[in-house]
């Protein structure tokens, strides 16, 4: 719904020519109403000179972008590429040029909070993701620093200083560029701050060179994912020399902790780390997905002081002793996100299975148990171990061996309760498969199901949840996993990252039967010498 307050401030933006014209006369209270009418409209050079003519202390692109009393649309997840780029170089030109009707008082510009989405709905359809918004953002300061120092900038961009927080995305191929920003934040007007970060694609000494000179004290989520290797002790070492004070959210890459490699001599380490993360006072998210956990988890949880409210524990192999301590622990109580995918709750654990989502009903919002083994056999467990949930939103439970009948009693009971209920990750029905399948699917047998079948079965379902009044709830089964918007924009890189690293690992491999071909032809030699040397002492 659009106000006419609104109505009137897009016709003043699609006058094109005329509206940039007349910035200069606007009053500096109607700069947030044209800007979003700006950015609904796509009108990408008032977009830029709005920005660049800012009268008001901050600019939070999340504020403006979000549900008004004037405009009701959240256009926060709408990363438009031209829209974006306008706005920042019109950061970099508001530090660049003399100040005109209003006095320069900009000292903040937020850009948090934007969400990438698969299909974005701009004109254009082209997006600015985060690693993208990173890159740009960099460049708007090295630019920002040049025309200082050739002298084309007005003389108040040297008294400018404008706070830039971000959310901040890191590769190898944008570590360098965006290092050297962080290091020359002391001398540019655009002083830059990672509100949250992801890494990938680094090596650990660059990792924490990069959080050292990122301010670690103000970060609030860090994200360390993919090819990161980082194993216990890099861990130890940067939560011990590092201050996270803010830190709210922390994502570790897979197998960062693994109590298999772990020797006699470091049987404490996960007892050291749940000790330096308990002084993470403001710690509420943690995922640990991957990381190998067997009986050791109470370890790692115990010391936190303050309740998580997610919890990611997908293919941890978690035992029965591990899942004990969680259904009893401090957190269990609290959590608002559990991921136990991977894990055969049915089997190794249903009563502390049942314990646990029982403890966490007054709470729980999503609820991930991906290939956990769940069976025809087991859904009367499941059904009586999930009824508490009321508050449940999001359900994922792909890769499960369960029949469209057994499909069918679920999503009955999630047309009957859940009235939050807005997410389902469905699997495709055993029937849909032929007989002789064995779960897990690998991934050559997991698209060979019977397409038409499977249609059925889900208009069948979904047909459940609208007879209820739940036609919006979005059903789902992405079998290869869902969009993720970073690993979208960066693929070609990881890949890349991915081949270097197999060819390093061929390359060992053939450098290695290459020595023993080596040793073994010598050795030979080695015996025909000795052999002949016999020969001639006989003659």
């Amino acid at each position: 719904m659009k106000t006419l307050r609104f109505l009137a401030a897009e016709s003043f933006v699609s006058s094109g020519q005329s509206a940039q014209e007349n910035i200069s006369s606007l009053s500096h209270n109607l700069y947030p109403l044209l800007f979003k009418a700006a950015y609904v409209q796509e009108e990408a050079v008032l977009l830029h000179d709005l920005v660049q003519t800012w009268p008001l202390p901050q600019l939070n692109l999340k504020r403006l972008l979000g549900p008004t009393a004037d405009c009701q649309l959240d256009l926060t997840s709408r990363t438009c590429r031209i829209c974006l780029v306008a706005v920042l170089t019109g950061l970099r030109d508001y530090v660049l040029s003399p100040q005109t009707t209003y006095a320069k008082s900009l000292r903040l510009f937020d850009l948090t909070g934007l969400q990438d989405l698969e299909r974005q709905l701009c004109k254009c359809g082209k997006t600015l993701g985060r690693w993208a918004r990173t890159e740009v953002l960099t460049r708007m300061c090295y630019e920002v620093m040049v025309a200082m120092q050739a002298g084309t900038a007005a003389l108040s961009a040297f008294d400018e200083q404008v706070d830039v927080h971000l959310d901040a995305f890191v590769t190898g191929r944008s570590y360098e560029v965006v290092l050297r920003a962080l290091l020359l934040r002391h001398h540019c007007p655009l002083k830059m701050h990672c509100v949250t970060l992801r890494a990938d694609s680094l090596s650990v000494k660059n990792l924490v060179y990069f959080l050292r000179l990122a301010e670690p004290e103000g970060l609030q989520k860090l994200e360390v994912v993919h090819n990161v290797h980082l194993e216990a002790a890099h861990l130890e070492v940067i939560l011990s020399h590092l201050d996270f004070k803010e830190l709210r959210s922390l994502t570790l890459p897979a197998r960062a902790l693994d109590v298999r490699r772990l020797g006699a001599d470091d049987t404490e380490t996960l007892g050291v780390l749940g000790d330096l993360l308990s002084k993470l006072t403001h710690l509420r998210e943690l995922c640990l997905d991957f990381s190998t956990l067997t009986a050791h988890l109470r370890k790692l949880l115990s010391p936190l002081n303050t309740p998580l409210q997610s919890l990611e524990l997908a293919n941890c192999a978690l035992t029965a002793v591990d899942m004990a301590y969680l259904a009893n622990s401090l957190h269990s109580e609290h959590l608002v996100r559990l991921d136990l995918s991977g894990h055969e709750v049915a089997d190794l654990f249903p009563n502390t299975f049942r314990k646990l989502l029982q403890r966490c009903s007054g709470t729980l919002s999503s609820l991930s148990l991906e290939e956990c083994g769940l069976e025809d056999e087991h859904l009367e467990m499941f059904l009586v171990a999930l009824a508490p949930c009321n508050g449940l939103q999001e359900l994922k439970i792909l890769g499960n061996p369960l029949s469209l009948a057994s499909l069918r009693s679920i999503f009955n009971m999630l047309a009957q309760r859940f009235p939050a209920l807005r997410y389902v990750e469905l699997p495709v029905p055993r029937d849909c498969y032929p007989e002789n399948v064995t779960y897990p699917l690998d991934d050559s047998t997991l698209a060979q199901y019977d397409r038409d079948k499977f249609a059925e079965a889900r208009a069948e379902l979904v047909g459940i949840l609208e007879q209820a009044g739940k036609g919006h709830v979005e059903v789902c089964t992405p079998l290869f996993g869902a969009y993720d918007p970073d690993i979208n924009e960066t693929s070609n890189e990881l890949g890349v990252f991915m081949v270097n690293s197999f060819r390093d690992v061929v390359g060992t491999f053939m450098g290695a039967i290459n020595e023993v071909g080596e040793r073994r032809e010598r050795r030979m030699a080695e015996g025909y010498a000795e052999g002949t040397d016999d020969e001639s002492d006989k003659v």
